[in-house]
């Protein structure tokens, strides 16, 4: 018997066929119970309870299906299957391949319309990022199922076992591994667009935290969704990706087709069963109240008094305090869905089932003359209430003290890592793609291009100004009604940001197994979209949350956090992901599937990096404070200065012209990194003839470390990032020192210093060409250093005296990365362009860069406006809208700077009693030269004691 056993080929079928009928049944159960709950409660079903009886029907199809095709040879080999149960199995298989999508789409649209009833009349937020899931879902929905009808041609040949005519099919395993990324989005758009709204309700503490457990259980189907491409990744590893026409693979683009996709339909089935079990639990309540009832409700003790003396008619709850609107409301939805009369939305409104009957008595016990309890205080102008927390509101931005900047530039510099781990990514990632791909040079340039080039261009300029500026929102009369619903701010674009980069992440993952050049320039392009939205938001955030006079330090720390994080990736991309790449195959699909689950990771992260910062306080500035602050400096900004321009116009011309010379030098740095060694290397004539010919063979083919090296090329690159780290980590020391202490450099002296040394280092391989490469690496090196500092100088320097235009400022700084995108194809054209250019040649272009980012720091030197300007400090400014809330906004610059002088100078005065008549004497007269227009040079130096 055990030699009859280990004779018997293998089969999955069994497990198959078990496992889908489980779940088929575990569904059935939660469907039946979520109907009878609905009738007994309602005495009706809505609309998203019968698209849900919809999805049911698929998923029986879906199953049996599934099921059929288990007895009929699923799970096993191609050769252990006989012709006529062959023939029936491919009829399976290809139904199955036509029932997935529209039962998955059922389900999901059964619960958006859910949310959407949830949402009725109260969350904006939710109501329109509902209707666009929904739309999502069922747009991509109809194109897979009529991909996966049509995926043969002609189409016979997708069931018919003995189809002998000339055929092409799309391999059906690769069609679902690449529609993943939409199923993970929408899953995961699913799983966190109610919970904001639900830890927003007014219930019980208990209530709402098995609330939001219920509504977060489709946690569940995300986890399936992994499994099932984790078996769909494996099926396809060893598969050829593109269209077939061998007889032996029509249908699903391969052989052994049941065997190898057995375990992926298996989860597919599982993930739509299970998905409709989730999707029914929050339905359940009523059942559940009558089989546990201690569950839900809370202990006696625990409510207010439910008296009917303290109940009160609808018409007082409605005029309750806390039902009005602040800046910081959170959802009136529970309160609207239990109302006692018949003015309201009846009791079968969306929570009619989330929420029992002692929430009325306790909502209207908190409208009472009593307090409430301070457990349950909703939102009021001091303290903001998200159902689990209770936080105090933060202060405008231009009033957060040191300790208080602490805690919220800590919390964002979460932000700088994420994109520091994206950024060392790249470059490797894009190599190591163009190795697999054995793409040209001027395709893997094309990767950069996208990411700089058309990310950086148009996500600020599209998005990343758009959100941010929350009074371009207010300019609506019906947005200015309910502040509430106003969506901007430097959270939102935080939220928006991290969206829009994990969307760019996931879609890596169908192009790695298609090895789609298109899909990669996508993905680049969302990533970097996404990552300018971020910095857009996160860097003026940083420069504007605390004490002025210490923005540039706080933009530096940050921006060397984000150094670190480009450091672990990049050691991470060529010590684990890619480090045998030269010795793989370069067609194996393989190498990248480290960075596949690395991005997914990535996805994940940003979901739940966005929830945390929707909970999290932050103080927002708006453009007229940011307008107020700059009137109150000892330099008029908006004087006129060169060429008839505003000082301030002036100024941000020079910083967006310098922040894109230098990207595009470090980007031209960083890509011609390895040729630029490898061509001062002693390398053998011939390979140094086809150098000086213009081949750029050596981006791919050179080795690690050519001979004269003393390290390989991949750790002079990673000595080089962490320099670059170092760097803004020790001028962010040195900023900090400088701050009250005018003899030693400040900010545009130290951006001067660093562009100076980035010229040097740059110039030294053009004009000569040194014996040994590691002299080369050692300029590179310092190259690196020197440029460290150079975009948070720029960039925190460009932000200041913009006033109202702040933001826009922070969004054309952004946008000059997209520099980067340009020039290397401009030194490309140099090496491979006629008249013998080489890598040296070619970085004649980092040096013109140079020169050009060199007028701005002058400018900061030489201009006297510019240079009190740039080293004046908002410190005073901060103490005085403190103390005088109430200046007119219309107020002239001088009016502002002599009151702000009369504070000072009476501040002084009570500082200074008993310390002398000397210096009583000295202050006011040092004080009424500050106050002339013309505001001398040296305003700064005489400060409040």
């Amino acid at each position: 018997m055990d030699m009859a056993g280990s004779l018997e080929p293998p089969n999955r079928g069994p497990v198959v066929f078990a496992v889908t009928t489980t779940t088929l049944v575990l569904a059935t159960v939660f469907i039946v119970g979520r109907i009878v709950c609905r009738l007994r409660a309602v005495d009706r079903l809505s609309l998203d309870d019968k698209v849900m009886v919809l999805a049911w029907l698929l998923a029986l199809f879906l199953s049996f299906t599934i099921d059929f095709a288990a007895v009929n040879g699923l799970g096993k080999h191609d050769e252990d299957i006989s012709r006529w149960d062959f023939e029936t199995l491919r009829r399976c298989e290809y139904g199955f391949s036509i029932l997935y999508n529209p039962a998955l789409m059922a389900t999901k649209t059964s619960i958006l319309i859910f949310y959407l009833r949830l949402a009725k009349n109260t969350q904006i937020v939710l109501r329109y990022a509902s209707w666009a899931t929904l739309i999502v879902v069922n747009v991509s929905g109809c194109v897979l199922t009529l991909m996966n009808i049509f995926q043969c041609s002609p189409i016979g040949a997708a069931w018919m076992a003995d189809f002998d005519r000339e055929s092409s099919c799309i391999p059906l395993l690769t069609e679902f591994i690449c529609a993943a990324p939409v199923n993970i989005v929408t899953d995961l758009a699913i799983l966190a667009l109610p919970i904001p709204v639900l830890t927003g309700m007014r219930l019980p503490m208990r209530q709402k935290t098995i609330l939001v457990l219920t509504f977060t259980v489709g946690a569940f189907v995300s986890v399936i969704d992994v499994v099932r491409i984790y078996y769909l990744q494996r099926a396809v590893t060893e598969v050829f990706t593109g269209p077939s026409t061998s007889p032996e693979s029509r249908f699903g683009g391969q052989a052994d087709f049941a065997w190898n996709a057995s375990l992926s339909l298996m989860w597919s089935a599982v993930e739509v069963n299970v998905g409709m079990a989730c999707a029914c639990v929050p339905a359940l309540k009523p059942l559940i109240l009558k089989l546990l009832p201690s569950t839900l409700q809370e202990p006696a003790a625990t409510w207010a008094s439910s008296d009917t003396k303290s109940l009160k008619r609808p018409s007082d709850l409605d005029a309750t305090p806390f039902r009005k609107r602040s800046s910081t409301a959170v959802p009136t939805l529970a309160l609207e869905s239990i109302r006692l009369g018949g003015d309201g939305p009846s009791v079968s409104g969306p929570v009619a089932d989330l929420s029992p009957a002692p929430d009325a008595a306790y909502l209207a016990s908190s409208t009472s003359t009593t307090a409430p309890d301070p457990t349950h205080v909703i939102s009021t102008p001091s303290n903001l209430y998200f159902g689990f927390v209770n936080i105090s509101k933060p202060r405008s931005l231009l009033k957060v003290g040191a300790a208080e900047s602490l805690r919220y530039c800590t919390v964002v510099s979460v932000l700088f890592f994420l994109w520091g781990i994206s950024y060392g990514l790249l470059r490797s990632l894009n190599n190591a793609v163009a190795g697999v791909n054995r793409m040209s040079s001027p395709k893997t340039l094309g990767l950069t291009s996208a990411y700089f080039g058309g990310g950086y261009f148009l996500g600020p300029l599209l998005v990343g100004e758009w959100i941010l500026r929350r009074d371009e929102h207010r300019r609506s009369k019906r947005h200015g009604k309910v502040d509430a619903e106003n969506v901007g701010g430097f959270k939102a674009t935080f939220i928006v940001g991290l969206c829009i980069y994990g969307i760019g992440t996931i879609i890596f993952w169908p192009s790695a197994v298609t090895n789609s050049y298109g899909g990669f320039m996508l993905s680049n392009f969302v990533v970097g979209f996404g990552l300018s939205v971020l910095e857009v938001g996160a860097n003026t955030f940083m420069v504007l949350c605390g004490p002025a006079e210490f923005g540039s330090t706080r933009l530096l720390l940050a921006q060397a956090v984000q150094g670190v994080g480009s450091v672990l990736s990049g050691l991470l991309a060529d010590k684990v992901f890619f480090k045998n790449i030269a010795n793989d195959d370069p067609r194996d699909s393989r190498t990248l599937i480290n960075v596949q689950w690395t991005y997914l990771g990535i996805t994940l992260l940003c979901v739940v990096l966005g929830l945390f910062f929707f909970y999290m306080p932050l103080p927002e500035v708006s453009d007229d404070e940011l307008e107020r602050a700059a009137r109150l400096l000892p330099v008029d900004s908006t004087k006129r200065s060169v060429g008839g321009l505003q000082l301030r116009t002036v100024c941000l011309v020079l910083a967006v012209v310098a922040q894109c010379a230098y990207v595009a030098a470090q980007e031209g740095n960083n890509i011609f990194f390895r040729t630029l060694l490898v061509s001062s290397a002693p390398l053998p004539v011939s390979r140094r003839a086809a150098g000086s010919a213009g081949h750029m063979s050596s981006l791919e083919d050179d080795p690690s470390r050519p001979p004269g090296l003393s390290i390989s090329i991949a750790d002079f690159l990673l000595v080089g990032r962490s320099a670059f780290a170092l760097s803004r980590f020790l001028l962010a020391y040195l900023t900090h020192l400088s701050v009250g202490r005018r003899r030693l450099p400040q900010p545009p002296t130290y951006l001067a210093i660093s562009i100076g040394l980035c010229f040097v280092s740059a110039l030294v391989p053009v004009v000569r060409r040194p014996s040994s490469p590691n002299l080369v690496a050692v300029c590179t090196t310092v190259f690196f250093f020197a440029e460290g500092p150079v975009w948070p100088l720029i960039f925190a320097i460009g932000l200041q005296a913009q006033g109202s235009r702040t933001k826009r400022a922070a969004t054309l700084i952004t946008m000059g990365a997209a520099g980067g995108g340009v020039f290397p194809f401009i030194m490309y054209g140099i090496v491979v362009g006629g008249g013998g250019g080489t890598v040296q040649t070619a970085f004649v272009v980092v040096v013109a860069l140079q020169v050009v980012m060199i007028p701005y720091p002058l400018f900061l030197k030489l201009s006297g406006d510019a240079r009190r300007l740039a080293d004046s400090c908002y410190s005073d400014v901060r103490r005085v809208l403190e103390q005088d809330e109430e200046m007119p906004e219309e107020m002239p610059t001088d009016e502002v700077v002599a009151r702000r002088h009369r504070i000072e100078r009476k501040k002084l005065r009570q500082a200074s009693r008993g310390l002398g008549a000397k210096f009583v004497l000295a202050a006011p007269r040092k004080l009424s030269q500050q106050a002339d227009v013309d505001h001398d040079e040296g305003d700064d130096d005489d400060r409040s004691p």
